[in-house]
């Protein structure tokens, strides 16, 4: 009986102690957003609106359809003239475009990126034109709005004033934007080739990602600048189900489809990946947590003592909750018989996996073929990267730019964040140590939802505090 009183007493402590951090770390600051000039902004919005009209759908070498790109860069010249008259232009096949703004001292070169090509419409589900860049009340609409020529315009735009006012930089600056991204090419590939072959390492590479979220996590209010550190990987698996075949009217037990749909069940139920909470994920919530209401900052505010319990509940819960802390499993593509009346005799299914640094394509492949190999089904991968290197949130580039947020944001908190997609700042992990995912562009879970949505649109003032952050970032790196 001592031993029951003596865990209730430390279970009572340890919830007393954790009472009292839930009251301790509310968030208790007050500070308000910038105050944004009405005038530049639409001014800049009108400008941004110009690159939206043009129409770049991703590059692909087969259709050579690069003459869009040829005209958005056109355009781009008569836009930013001090830009393409001061830079060192380098293009590469497919229309990816580099720049250099050659520093006082090139010892800490940034790379400031993100591509020019958007993702296709359906026009007809828009209320306005998608390639209009139609400015409504505060909010300028059109495909590539966020994702990603507003960030594009803003490095463009903030070089072009600093060059107006006849800065210098210290170091060595470069703008690259690829015209691929958007289908995982390899645009970005070819400036990283260029670079290297230069032995240029850069600082800080800053790429589209992550962006300054109201309303990102529950019942959390306080704008997050939310910064890259890693993506995760992508496979493709196939799964191959084998029969003799036949008439549907005497159907044998254990026809391909049924077989894949029992293995798919299987894995629905009882998921077979790893699940883990690396320290970058349990900082997000440890940043969050101050600024979280009720249970919420009573569980996430107390990590030390409930972390268990949030690494087994919040994947069952939450979607997002399962991708922060494991790989991801989505079934998305079936395939049987071409006839309603026949047997298939080869059905599958293909799996899209986003794996996470905890458990690699290889590790994830052979724990899915195990169970595919109950039901007699064989796997295959199709295609497949490996999760991007973890860039260090201890490190120069990431306490660099989180010193500039808080700068030119004052109101926003930094944390890192782990990229359930991909990006092409990926390839700028070969050769820079400070590769992050950032676009100082405020948004909330409505505007977050239209990227290669519908009405897709940012709120103009955006783009003011964009372009300034753009400028502090290049000012500071002495």
């Amino acid at each position: 009986m001592i031993f029951l009183y003596i865990a209730l007493a430390i279970i009572g402590i340890l919830l007393l102690i954790a009472w009292i951090r839930f009251i301790w770390i509310k968030d208790r600051q007050s500070v308000t957003e910038n105050k944004v000039d009405q005038n530049l902004a639409l001014k800049y919005a009108k400008d941004l609106s110009k690159m939206i009209k043009i129409k770049t759908l991703s590059y692909d070498p087969k259709i050579n359809n690069q003459e869009t790109f040829i005209q958005l860069k056109a355009k781009m010249k008569s836009m930013f003239p001090n830009v393409f008259h001061v830079m060192d232009i380098k293009e590469f096949e497919g229309q990816p475009i580099l720049l250099h703004w050659k520093g006082k001292k090139n010892h800490k070169p940034i790379v400031l990126m993100s591509h020019l090509d958007v993702v296709d419409v359906d026009a007809e589900k828009w209320d306005t034109d998608p390639f209009s860049g139609q400015i409504i009340d505060d909010e300028i609409f059109g495909r590539g709005t966020l994702d990603t020529k507003s960030t594009v315009f803003a490095f463009y735009q903030a070089c072009e004033e600093l060059i107006e006012q006849g800065y210098e930089p210290e170091q060595d600056v470069y703008l690259f934007s690829s015209t691929d991204e958007e289908t995982s090419g390899p645009g970005a590939s070819k400036a990283v080739d260029y670079l290297k072959s230069k032995n240029i390492k850069p600082f800080l590479v800053l790429d589209e990602g992550g962006a300054i979220v109201t309303h990102g996590l529950p019942t959390v209010k306080k704008p997050l600048a939310m910064v890259g550190i890693i993506e995760k990987g992508y496979a493709n698996i196939k799964f191959s189900a084998k029969s003799s075949g036949g008439h549907s009217s005497t159907p044998p037990k254990n026809t391909p489809i049924a077989r894949l749909s029992a293995f798919i069940s299987d894995v629905e139920k009882h998921f077979p990946l790893k699940t883990k909470m690396i320290k970058e994920v349990e900082n997000i919530f440890k940043v969050a947590a101050p600024h979280m209401k009720g249970y919420f900052r009573f569980l996430f505010g107390n990590m030390w003592l409930f972390k268990p319990l949030i690494v087994w509940l919040l994947p069952k819960i939450s979607p997002y909750g399962r991708a922060l802390l494991s790989t991801t499993i989505a079934f998305t593509m079936i395939k049987g018989s071409d006839q309603e009346n026949v047997i298939p005799t080869n059905a599958y299914v293909i799996a899209n996996l986003r794996t996470h640094p905890i458990q690699n394509v290889e590790q994830s492949f052979n724990a899915l073929k195990k169970i595919s190999e109950k039901y007699d089904i064989e796997a295959e991968i199709l295609k497949s990267r490996e999760a991007s290197p973890l860039t260090d949130i201890n490190g120069q580039a990431y306490t660099y730019l989180s010193q500039m947020i808080s700068k030119v944001f004052p109101d926003v908190d930094t944390s890192p964040y782990v990229m359930l997609g991909g990006t092409d700042c990926r390839f700028f992990n070969q050769i820079s140590d400070g590769a992050l995912r950032f676009s100082p562009i405020r948004m909330d879970n409505s505007e977050l939802s239209k990227m290669h949505g519908h009405n897709e649109s940012i709120r103009i003032t955006t783009l003011v505090e964009a372009v300034r952050f753009y400028q502090e970032v290049i000012k500071n790196n002495i």
